[in-house]
């Protein structure tokens, strides 16, 4: 038996009862001490996000996510690496790493809520990336601006992706205008045609 009326009835009540127990009330503003006073919806502090970083940055990150009993890496070892949003100082919005562990293919990726660990079946290059044997992200667009401005600037770009694999780097400058995609020895920066 259906009653007339019962469901916006049901959602009277529902609005009562969270009226009465503070739930919608109007949060008082903080006091000096940070918390509120009265009544009302306590404001709770969230994680800070994560700005824009290097690579360096990031990986620093992930090896005291290590220490600190995160995600484990050890015995991995690194076949790609990823960056989109890099500006020019090689600060980017988001890294991820294709790491190879014996068999088994991992993807990690950092961003603003640090480092994860995600499900991606992507195959990785065969050759293992030595981040210590070659230049960073960052070196790489300090000597590569005189080539990599022109190019931005050319289709109103302020950011580029970065791809390294192999030991080339791949820079891709996209916008609206359109697509430009250079190529660079990872060890030398030497442009590859």
């Amino acid at each position: 038996m259906r009653v007339p009326g019962g469901v916006p009835a049901l959602l009277a009540v529902i609005c009562v009862l969270c009226t009465t127990c503070g739930c919608l009330d109007a949060s008082s503003p903080p006091s000096d001490g940070g918390t509120a006073t009265g009544g009302g919806i306590t404001p709770i502090d969230q994680p800070e996000t994560s700005e824009a970083c290097t690579l360096t940055e990031a990986l620093a990150e992930l090896d005291l996510l290590g220490a600190e009993g995160g995600l484990n890496v050890t015995g991995t070892s690194v076949h790609q690496v990823l960056g989109a949003g890099v500006d020019s100082d090689g600060r980017a919005a988001s890294w991820a790493l294709g790491l190879a562990d014996g068999e088994e293919v991992r993807w990690l990726t950092f961003g603003a809520m640090g480092w994860r660990e995600i499900s991606l079946r992507a195959p990785l290059p065969a050759e293992e990336v030595n981040i210590t044997d070659i230049l960073s992200p960052e070196e790489l667009l300090a000597m590569k601006e005189g080539v990599l401005q022109p190019v931005m600037a050319g289709l109103d770009a302020d950011t580029v992706d970065i791809a390294l694999a192999e030991g080339v780097y791949t820079v891709t400058v996209r916008s609206n205008a359109g697509m430009e995609t250079l190529a660079f020895r990872a060890d030398t920066g030497e442009v590859v045609v």
